[in-house]
């Protein structure tokens, strides 16, 4: 006895063709165009656009440096889609994966038929090629010039294969079949190249360290295996005409065991590489804890009598007296706490810049106390009083980005790959030949032959008018 069924139950737990059908198409079709080529060829060239506007763009450069360069509304689009810092930038690591998804799906649709011409056997039989070609009849033996034909084949570098059916003798050959690969080993070459930036990524470290010009950077604080340092000696900026910054520059030492082993000027996108560790100039900015030099106006009476420029922690010796100055601090944003008297820095930008001076005479400091540019807060009271802090030349640091790199090996092997991908690709050609000899007569054979090629077809026709003439001697000779 057959239990009964709830049709309502038969319809919500079978899904009809329809239903299944379109559950199948989605899938099929997401892959269809992820693995289209005309999806990666959009995908390689928008990755490849992208890095050229790079290439031609500061990158990871302060925020304020696109503003000044770029202009407001360029600087600030810049900064918010990310090509101010296009390497690191989120979408741009989504087109490199999805361009890796796609090299995997065509690589693997086309793998089995590409091996499969790559290093197949020719096959020597019949083919609509063969029977649509002319036929040339040949005073000579079928199997007698059926070998002379396959000899010469063999010359021309091809694998040939020979094979009989009657009164017919086919005679196939192939070569460069590694050609049909080309794309493969290519697409590998792309791989490597993305997985050795996954490794750098995962592997590898970038630190942005600001160092201020004279100091020398231990590099061990990052790297423990890496015992020297990197020192700055100098700090230029490059302006136009209008003043804008167009390029800043570092120049760098490398000391290792107490020897200075490497010099170099870096700049953006020009690093110095040492012990696999590279510095790249990466940022700049005005080191808020000192000074290269203040201006000081010496007061005399209700007029100030002359200039004096000071470096910062050097006692310079005051004209025509008997008096030393120093400035000994530097703060950028001055403010004091009135309560105990501490002196600091309401922020690091230069909105209210101050000195500490001190005044010595023979070694014995005659006062110490602040001076806050364009500010006149000692009066005539006292030696400060004889001085004015008028101006003064910033100290920059320059932000260095310390990277290493641990997939460099792997880049240069997948470089490697490609070349070799490239030059089986557009430097070897596949050819295949096919030769059929029909004994007509005793002493009599007709031939037909055909070919195929990749690229060079016109070398191909050549190639088989000499096959005909070599058959039509080697008759006549026979």
């Amino acid at each position: 006895m057959t239990p009964p069924v709830n049709p309502g139950e038969g319809n919500l737990a079978t899904p009809t063709k329809q239903e299944t059908a379109r559950t199948r198409s989605i899938p099929s079709s997401i892959h269809s165009f992820l693995s289209s080529s005309r999806f990666g060829l959009v995908v390689l060239l928008v990755i490849g656009g992208v890095s050229l506007v790079g290439m031609f763009i500061m990158q990871n450069a302060p925020p304020e440096e696109y503003v000044s360069r770029y202009g407001g509304f360029w600087g600030n689009f810049l900064l918010y889609t990310g090509l101010a810092s296009v390497y690191r930038v989120w979408w741009f690591l989504v087109l490199i994966m999805l361009s890796a998804l796609n090299l995997i799906l065509c690589s693997l649709k086309r793998i089995r038929p590409s091996f499969s011409q790559a290093f197949s056997r020719p096959k020597a039989e019949d083919n609509e090629l063969l029977r649509a070609g002319a036929a040339v009849t040949v005073e000579a033996d079928s199997s007698e010039l059926s070998h002379r034909l396959a000899r010469l084949l063999k010359k021309k570098g091809f694998a040939v294969a020979s094979a009989k059916s009657g009164a017919d003798t086919f005679v196939a050959g192939q070569k460069g079949g590694v050609s049909r690969i080309g794309f493969l080993v290519t697409h590998l070459g792309v791989l490597l190249v993305l997985a050795a930036g996954a490794v750098n990524g995962g592997f590898g470290y970038q630190h942005q360290v600001p160092v201020s010009v004279g100091d020398t950077l231990q590099v061990k604080e990052i790297e423990p295996s890496a015992d020297f340092g990197v020192r700055v000696d100098d700090f230029t900026i490059d302006t136009n005409p209008e003043g804008q910054v167009r390029d800043w520059k570092s120049s760098l030492t490398v000391i290792e065991g107490g020897r200075e082993v490497v010099r170099k000027v870096i700049e953006v996108n020009h690093p110095l590489t040492y012990g696999g560790i590279s510095f790249y100039q990466a940022s700049y900015g005005q080191d808020p804890s000192r000074i290269r030099e203040a201006r000081l106006l010496i007061v005399e009476g209700d007029s100030a009598s002359a200039a004096l420029d000071v470096p910062f922690l050097v006692k310079t010796a005051v004209p025509g007296t008997d008096v030393a100055v120093e400035v000994t601090r530097y703060v950028p944003d001055f403010v004091m706490d009135l309560a105990t008297g501490i002196v600091g820095s309401r922020s690091g930008e230069p909105r209210l810049p101050a000195i500490k001076l001190e005044v010595t005479r023979g070694g014995q400091v005659l006062e110490s106390g602040w001076l806050i540019m364009g500010m006149d807060i000692h009066g005539d009271r006292g030696e400060l009083g004889r001085f004015r802090f008028v101006d003064f030349y910033p100290e920059f640091y320059t932000g260095l980005d310390v990277v290493t790199n641990p997939g460099l090996k792997l880049m240069l092997v997948a470089f490697g790959v490609i070349t070799v991908g490239i030059f089986l690709s557009f430097l070897t050609y596949y050819r295949r030949v096919w030769v059929r000899v029909r004994e007509v007569a005793p002493g009599r054979s007709e031939l037909r032959v055909a070919g195929a090629s990749s690229k060079h077809h016109y070398s191909l026709t050549q190639e088989l008018s000499e096959i005909r003439e070599f058959a039509k001697e080697k008759g006549k000779g026979s």
